[in-house]
């Protein structure tokens, strides 16, 4: 994130910092010197200069077989906006993997090779790769080794049940994915039916778009409130979905919601058993 010109978030960033840098040439009127037009007042450059906080945070998203793409890179997008900080993506092996719809991600680190001890550590969801993902010891080691030294630990939908599996949940309140909330009892989490919780140091998200809510909550906690309004409005993130209520199962339409509960059902019974193997 060292080079702040090799996109538009952080040329959008460092744009607001020349804002700031630029109350040094503001004059007593409050407007820019020679060659500009532009109405600044001092005490307002100056003002957001100071909330644009820098950092060095060391994140690490883990990838998987059959992640669901948005669960990571939602957040990417909006945690890799923090100039300073380091977004890497981590997997058991260099190997280019493939995520459930089938698109192909090269790693960036690999478990041996990544850091131990991270500022943030994010673990997507899925369905069948997140199963998987729970039956495998290797995979579930690397988490509670490295998530549970991570200074904050968190996932997006069903990744709070692969999270929960390696022991990171136990006693936090948490929530994920409406048709697998649930499963959390079984990981010792407190569900929580809320789109993003905090507990302590770790940090859910509920399901797939919930991702993009996770990441600005966490620049908010990171950087503070103006610079996580910066990335929602650089992302331009306002939801305006044809059918208001429609992803929420508590106001979505009944028989939406009936048949996604009877067409995942058996889905929802192999997470149970992935997790019963899991905790082994």
């Amino acid at each position: 994130m060292s080079e702040l010109t090799s996109s538009s978030r952080r040329r959008f960033l460092q744009a607001l910092l020349a804002v700031g840098a630029a109350g040094s040439c503001i004059g007593n009127s409050g407007r820019l010197l020679a060659g500009s037009t532009t109405v600044v007042k001092k005490d307002e450059a100056s003002s957001v200069h100071s909330q644009l906080k820098m950092g060095n945070e060391e994140i690490l998203i883990l990838i998987y077989p059959g992640f669901t793409a948005i669960d990571a890179i939602g957040p990417e997008y909006i945690l890799s906006g923090m100039m300073g900080a380091s977004v890497r993506l981590v997997a058991k092996t260099a190997k280019p993997l493939k995520s459930e719809s089938g698109i192909e991600f090269v790693p960036h680190l690999t478990f041996a090779d990544c850091s131990r001890k991270p500022t943030l550590f994010i673990v997507p969801g899925g369905v069948a790769g997140t199963i998987a993902a729970i039956e495998d010891p290797a995979t579930l080691r690397f988490i509670r080794e490295v998530g549970g030294a991570s200074k904050i630990a968190g996932s997006v939908c069903t990744g709070s049940l692969l999270l929960g599996s390696a022991g990171l949940l136990q006693g936090y309140a948490a929530t994920s994915h409406w048709q697998t909330l649930d499963l959390l009892r079984m990981v010792g989490a407190e569900p929580k039916n809320e789109r993003v919780v905090f507990d302590r140091n770790r940090v859910t998200g509920a399901g797939v778009t919930a991702g993009l809510d996770f990441a600005l909550e966490l620049v908010k906690y990171f950087r503070g409130d103006f610079y996580a309004k910066g990335m929602q409005l650089l992302a331009q993130y306002d939801p305006q979905p044809p059918f208001p209520g429609g992803g929420n199962p508590m106001t979505a339409d009944p028989s939406v919601v009936a048949l996604l509960n009877e067409m995942h059902q058996p889905l929802t019974d192999k997470f149970s058993t992935a997790i019963k193997k899991g905790l082994r």
